[in-house]
């Protein structure tokens, strides 16, 4: 046996202090690992919306469609946002300009806090690298290989105030235009779909302005206004003359040329900037060979304007390069700090529908993208009439999925959930009010074609139909609320009314206070039952005896619940149980209990009775009919 206090051995106290110091050691070890797991910086991730699938057996062809999953998970985030209207910043190029890399630079940008970059635009250098999270961002990578197939949005918008209005920013990634992979028709049909759908259109080029950039744009704007020369032809009321796309101009073109190497290293921001205003109107000079190219092009959108960043630096090409930012220019941080707030605090613009002119909601965006990408599916600029069906499209669907909401938010207001029970004619009133104002919102919005806008209001009328059909059921089944508001009032009544009989026998024949309350009771439940019968009998005389009466079971059933639910608290209160009151309801609710029991007892013997004698019966016939077989 070894003593604690033997040679060799610690002592209890010093065995204690050790296992504490272990202790001790353990919860700091905890918390510093707790603390220093990095905070999620990145709320989303880029989702393939316009996939383009190679088709046919020689992988030739090309098919351009939608991934309606990625599409609905985005719309739902815009809804979320609680946004009204929204920005799409398009960043479109050639292959290996960079685009997912200055992409990944624009979500730190609208991830870093609005405060550190009003300070100081270059604080979204700080920070991990872009391998961090690398998944919750645009694929960048250095090398020759292609990473964006088709087109990629971020699945969360991003909350930024445009002229005192919160507007949902939502980034947008495409393939690389002159792809190698991809045939001419496909790069004409990204770009088209990627004009088509931004409100802030970025062309990123390499060190110029190259005249096939501007070939490209210029030929799809042909085609853009030969769709509007369609429109025109259809005899639909667009306020424009001649070949002009007037209200129907593209918003914000902007050219973003990298790797410019004409900046000073020692001069500031601003004077780098005002070296490099004049690069976007030498490019667009007309030229002997111009073809009225130019003035297309700059007639064709609001605000055009061009931006120049110098190179990030070699380190950056290198196919190891891990993104740190300490790699990377001073220059260019500079630089990109002061193009990132230029894009998103001082030139951002909402979004605004191409056809209607008017800003574009949401839930519209859904409708377009469907509808713009099936007359692009063959991989390549469509027929000026299909492109014209596929803006009809997208106009009838927003109208009708419009007006429908405006319906139900009229009708929801009286008639919807949570609502209480409406006269017939007050319901019948209130349809005639929703559907004024759907076909109005309605006429508001539809501007192709009159045969076309006949044919999508009778759809709207079907389903308003239908949807009152539902609001009808929905208030019939209200019938029984109608007089719920007095549950409270009759169940203090009926608690009041049985105290009073309860004092006729107990305490009125010799208590005057019993007599007093007694009295004050009377006078309670009277009054009661004189406004509970009032309105019982005007909703005979409005509404017929049917609806009174399942309004009057609904008003019992009503205040046993109530009466049922306040029982079962006083019966399980302290208060109760402390003054003996929670024995004498259990030992009440057993008596009440066996004298059920007694009445089901003497109820079962009846019925047992009954059935004996209905047996005998059976047997004596039975009997006397053998008898007479045997006669016979």
């Amino acid at each position: 046996r070894i003593s604690w206090n033997s040679p060799g051995y610690p002592s209890r106290h010093e065995l204690l202090e050790s296992k504490k110091a272990m202790d001790t050691m353990s919860e700091v070890k905890a918390k510093s690992e707790t603390k220093a797991a990095p905070a999620k910086r990145y709320p989303g991730k880029p989702l393939q919306v316009i996939a383009v699938k190679e088709t046919g057996a020689d992988k030739k062809g090309r098919e351009v469609s939608v991934n309606e999953e990625s599409l609905k998970e985005i719309i739902n985030n815009l809804r979320k946002t609680g946004c009204k209207k929204m920005s799409i910043v398009s960043l479109v190029g050639a292959m290996r300009t960079g685009k997912s890399f200055m992409l990944d630079l624009f979500l730190r940008y609208l991830t870093e806090p609005e405060e550190n970059v009003a300070k100081d635009p270059e604080a979204i250098f700080n920070g991990p690298n872009l391998k961090h999270e690398q998944d919750s961002q645009f694929y960048f990578r250095a090398g020759a290989e292609r990473t964006t197939v088709g087109i990629w949005i971020y699945s969360t918008p991003f909350v930024r105030t445009i002229k005192g209005t919160k507007v949902a920013v939502i980034l947008m990634d495409t393939q690389g235009l002159f792809d190698p992979h991809a045939p001419p028709e496909v790069n004409n049909a990204i770009f088209g779909l990627s004009v088509l759908l931004s409100s802030y259109q970025i062309l990123n080029v390499s060190k110029q302005i190259q005249q096939n950039t501007l070939s490209e744009l210029d030929l799809f704007i042909q085609f853009a206004h030969r769709a509007m020369e369609v429109w025109k032809m259809d005899d639909v009321k667009t306020g424009e003359k001649g070949d002009d796309l007037g209200s129907h101009k593209f918003q914000y073109l902007q050219f973003l040329i990298r790797d410019w190497g004409h900046y000073k290293k020692t001069a500031t921001v601003e004077e780098n900037i005002e070296s490099s205003k004049n690069v976007l109107d030498n490019a667009l000079n007309t030229t002997y060979n111009d073809k009225g190219k130019a003035d297309r092009i700059k007639g064709s959108f609001d605000n055009m304007s061009v931006f120049c960043l110098p190179h990030p630096g070699f380190a950056a090409e290198e196919e190891e390069w891990q993104g740190e930012f300490s790699d990377l220019r001073p220059i260019f941080r500079k630089m990109t700090g002061a193009y990132l707030r230029k894009v998103f605090d001082e030139t951002l613009v909402v979004k605004r529908d191409v056809v209607t002119g008017k800003d574009l909601e949401p839930d519209t965006l859904g409708y377009q993208i469907l509808s713009f990408t099936d007359v692009f599916r063959e991989g390549k600029l469509p027929k000026s009439m299909d492109f014209f069906s596929a803006m009809k499209k997208a106009n009838l669907l927003e109208a009708k999925a419009k007006a429908l909401k405006s319906y139900k938010k009229l009708m929801d207001t009286e008639a919807g959930p949570g609502a209480t029970y409406i006269k017939e004619k007050q319901l019948k009133k209130l349809e005639d009010q929703a559907i004024a104002e759907a076909e109005k919102k309605f006429k508001s919005i539809a501007a192709f074609g009159e045969d076309e806008r006949k044919e999508a209001w009778s759809d709207i009328v079907v389903q308003m139909q239908e949807e009152f059909k539902r609001y009808k059921d929905a208030n019939k089944n209200r019938i029984d609320k109608i007089l719920s508001g007095f549950t409270t009032l009759a169940l203090c009544a009926l608690v009041a009314f049985i105290l009073d009989m309860a004092s006729d026998y107990t305490c009125d024949w010799w208590l005057d206070a019993c007599v007093a309350g007694s009295r004050l009771a009377k006078y309670f439940y009277t009054i009661v039952a004189c406004v509970i019968g009032y309105k019982t009998f005007m909703l005979y005389n409005e509404e017929g005896q049917m609806v009174m009466l399942k309004a009057l079971g609904g008003l019992w059933a009503e205040t046993v619940k109530e009466g049922t639910e306040i029982y079962e608290q006083v019966k399980t209160s302290e208060a109760a149980r402390d003054i003996g009151l929670t024995n004498i309801m259990d030992m009440a609710e057993e008596k009440v209990g066996r004298h059920k029991k007694e009445e089901g007892d003497e109820e079962g013997k009846e019925e047992f009775v009954k059935k004996n004698d209905e047996v005998d019966r059976v047997a004596a016939s039975e009997g006397e009919t053998d008898k007479d077989n045997s006669s016979d």
